[in-house]
């Protein structure tokens, strides 16, 4: 099993061009989204779920890194999509 120990956010560069590349092929894939609260709140929940289940699926075999970086991603892009619409 792999250590599961907070980094101290070191790669936020390299994260932060990850969230700009996955809001790219968000906004190919979906074009401008507009949704109510609880429409956003839907989608964020689907997405951290199929995180949830890679990190849980992490317990009993070798770890999907690749893919569990890619759901947390998701889930950051869009958290910080409802973020950026607060400050709206």
């Amino acid at each position: 099993m792999i250590a599961w120990t907070d980094c101290m956010l070191r790669t936020l560069p390299r994260l932060i061009t990850a969230v700009r590349m996955e809001n790219e092929r968000q906004l190919g894939k979906w074009g401008l989204q507009t949704h109510s609260p609880a429409e956003w709140s839907a989608i964020i929940a689907e997405e951290e779920g199929e995180l949830a289940k890679e990190l849980c699926e992490a317990n009993w075999r070798t770890p999907d890194r690749v893919a569990i970086r890619a759901e947390a991603i998701q889930v950051a892009t869009l958290a910080l999509k409802i973020a950026e619409i607060c400050d709206q």
